[in-house]
């Protein structure tokens, strides 16, 4: 978010495969482009899918109040509501917090079906496990999800079951990028996060040097034409440089590990 206007001012084409800030395709760079969803699409689908499994669900969403969490957990609660569900309680945590008893206190007296959670892996882990340990067991939902995150590890068996959302196609879905996973761990040992938008990131670059932008203005425009199939899917991005019908996997942790949810994403 700091770079963004640095380069729009500069006119250097930005192509980014895991900024996921709903207000860096709004606040006209022009130079800006992203290969994954952003924060309002992801809960979009959450609130989908738990409306989808629980419809009648009481429903309790928690953000960390950061300028990432918070607008998540609004997101999910505004179209959960609108998809018909209960009204949802939205409830505030900090970073750092350690003493949740008092959040839990309250998902406990409104018998949560639900808990929807706005915050990065640690947060959401001290909360997962803050509820394990006090007997509440909720369907957790967060954006923490994809291959070799560290919520599996920092939640242990509080997370089982938990649902996660993915801001990226699932790296496991097709030949090509099993290959590309398999070549990462091969070499790095693990599975980078979004992985398959860094590669087709890089290979939107050079789509739009091969077909002849020589200088930034050139590339700019080349990459805002793009139309190719990525190793997740078609790639297009709107007027606004956010990726046209971005990707948004599901993910549960299952046996100690982070599997793909074996249910369609909603749309």
């Amino acid at each position: 978010k700091a770079a963004a206007p640095v380069y729009a001012r500069a006119g250097l084409p930005q192509v980014t495969q895991c900024s996921t800030d709903n207000s860096l395709s709004r606040s006209g760079w022009r130079t800006f482009f992203r290969l994954c969803a952003d924060n309002e699409r992801q809960a979009e689908v959450a609130a989908m899918f738990a409306h989808r499994r629980l419809p009648d669900a009481r429903a309790f969403a928690v953000h960390d109040g950061t300028d990432y969490g918070r607008p998540l957990v609004e997101a999910f609660a505004r179209r959960f509501e609108e998809l018909g569900g209960r009204p949802v309680r939205v409830l505030g945590m900090r970073v750092g917090q350690e003493d949740f008893s008092e959040v839990v206190g309250q998902i406990r007296a409104g018998n949560a079906d639900i808990v929807d959670v706005g915050a990065t892996e640690i947060e959401s882990s001290k909360l997962m496990k803050a509820l394990h340990a006090a007997g509440v067991r909720p369907l957790v939902i967060s954006s923490e999800g994809g291959p070799d995150n560290p919520i599996v590890r920092l939640a242990g068996a509080a997370g089982e079951g938990s649902v996660h959302l993915y801001a990226g196609s699932d790296p496991t879905s097709t030949a090509a990028s099993r290959d590309l996973v398999k070549r990462c761990r091969d070499a790095f040992g693990e599975t980078p996060s979004y992985v398959v938008e860094c590669y087709d990131a890089v290979s939107v670059i050079a789509a739009a040097l091969e077909r002849g932008a020589a200088n930034r203005a050139e590339l700019r425009e080349a990459i805002a034409a793009t139309d190719l199939a990525g190793f997740g899917g078609r790639i297009r991005f709107d007027a606004n440089g956010d990726r046209i019908d971005a990707p948004v996997s599901l993910w549960t942790i299952r046996g100690g590990a982070m599997v793909p949810l074996a249910e369609s994403v909603p749309s």
